[in-house]
């Protein structure tokens, strides 16, 4: 897939490879799986189980505004079989073409990968770009899950100061203009994990100039893009990648269901293809039946439809926000700081006068029955100690969001001299 615009400026991906992903080869197998597709082909290559031995035929199944989701036997069975390792064809294209219309990539050479869901696309990307000894940029606080991704690849974690308005760039200057290896960012620009941030549009501009300066990859994670609840959303730094080097990953757990683990990354093709070949040698492929699902969705609503739900669910979350806010503000006041998040379901608190959350929530805040998480499970640093706390405000009835935050309340006011 490509559009009508300049190639990328970078030529030559070998040096952000790793050493690991640089030695995979392409599965002999699973390169046949295209080609068998083709009409008139006869394969008695592949190793493809017999589908008149699968027990499943079709599926029928209920919306929630009681309409029926019918796949036919037909297009059952692509989801029932092996299929090509970067996704399904029909689905591609339909991600492809929703790519294009919302965040038109202005380079030619850009192709997308359907995953296991996002966090399945991190520990591939990671696994793809990072070296053992390498130095790795991450915002500070980050996603705890990107962190776990991380550990095992034994690199060092270097980490970027954010604020309520997203990473700070002269900060990632600082850093870079200081001396680093780090070939990467990674990054949370909407809503971010576990801070609730947005990266304003100045600074994303100004983070992509700092990339380009310094040949850096950008991990754009962006789970939360399609819950950005106030006007004016940022462009995505896919959208302003004039030189082929940001890799954007996207999930559909936030908007349709997190169960069907389906996530998509975009990107420069040599880097999809890369993943690609992870995937060959990992899961082959995503689910078929998921992704069978999704596209009989987004295929039966349309474009219309699916903005339509993108907004329905915007409005369950807005609603939420401003609940939970009035809450913090009600009970909280003079017991922590917050600012209101643009996007996503978290609110990152900092707690006056206390330097260490570790304790009060693992083990006070438990006693009292009500969980959160402890600031020091987003940091870069493992030993690391921090005096905030997340909250979600994503699935509590009213009731217990109110009865929860008065809990956290009490916990704080007891903690005072």
């Amino acid at each position: 897939f490509s559009s009508p615009a300049a190639m990328p400026t970078i030529k030559d991906y070998a040096p952000f490879i790793s050493r690991r992903s640089a030695r995979r080869k392409p599965s002999a197998i699973r390169k046949l799986t295209p080609l068998s597709l083709m009409p008139g082909m006869i394969s008695l290559a592949g190793g493809l189980p017999n589908p008149s031995t699968f027990p499943f035929a079709a599926m029928d199944v209920e919306l929630v505004n009681g309409n029926r989701l019918k796949i036919p036997a037909t297009e059952m069975a692509k989801g029932l079989q092996y299929s090509p390792t970067p996704g399904l064809p029909p689905l591609l294209e339909l991600l492809k073409a929703r790519q294009q219309a919302t965040h038109q990539p202005p380079y030619a050479e850009w192709d997308c990968i359907v995953s296991g869901g996002s966090q399945d696309l991190l520990s591939k990307v990671f696994d793809m770009l990072v070296n053992e000894g390498d130095s790795i940029l991450l915002e500070e606080p980050t996603y705890s899950g990107a962190l776990a991704a991380i550990a095992p690849l034994g690199c060092n974690l270097v980490g970027v100061p954010t604020d309520a308005h997203g990473i700070i760039p002269s900060e990632l200057q600082t850093i870079l203009d200081r001396g680093t290896t780090a070939k990467v960012l990674y990054t949370i620009p909407t809503g971010q994990n576990p801070s609730g941030c947005t990266t304003s549009a100045d600074r994303r501009k100004e983070v992509y100039a700092l990339a380009s300066k310094h040949d850096l990859i950008i991990l754009e994670d962006d789970p939360y893009y399609y819950l950005y609840l106030d006007a004016d959303q940022p462009a995505s730094y896919l959208s302003m990648d004039t030189e082929g080097r940001v890799f954007r990953m996207e999930s559909f757990s936030k908007v349709l269901s997190a169960g069907v683990r389906i996530g998509f990354a975009t990107g420069p093709k040599r880097l999809i293809d890369q993943m690609g070949l992870d995937m060959q040698a990992t899961c082959m492929h995503a689910s078929g039946v998921s992704q069978s699902l999704i596209l009989a969705l987004l295929k039966e609503w349309g474009d219309d439809g699916w903005q339509a739900h993108v907004e329905s669910v915007k409005n369950v979350y807005r609603r939420r926000r401003e609940l939970f806010l009035s809450l913090c503000d009600k009970h909280l006041t003079g017991l922590a700081e917050w600012h209101a998040p643009s996007a996503g379901m978290f609110v990152w608190f900092r707690l006056i006068g206390i330097e260490d959350s570790s304790k009060l929530i693992t083990e006070k805040a438990m006693n009292q029955k009500v969980l959160l998480v402890p600031g020091e499970s987003f940091l870069t640093d493992p030993d690391g100690v921090s005096g905030y706390v997340r909250a979600a405000y994503s699935l509590c009835t009213e009731d217990d969001m109110e009865e929860g935050v008065k809990r956290f309340a009490a916990l704080l006011r007891a903690e005072r001299p």
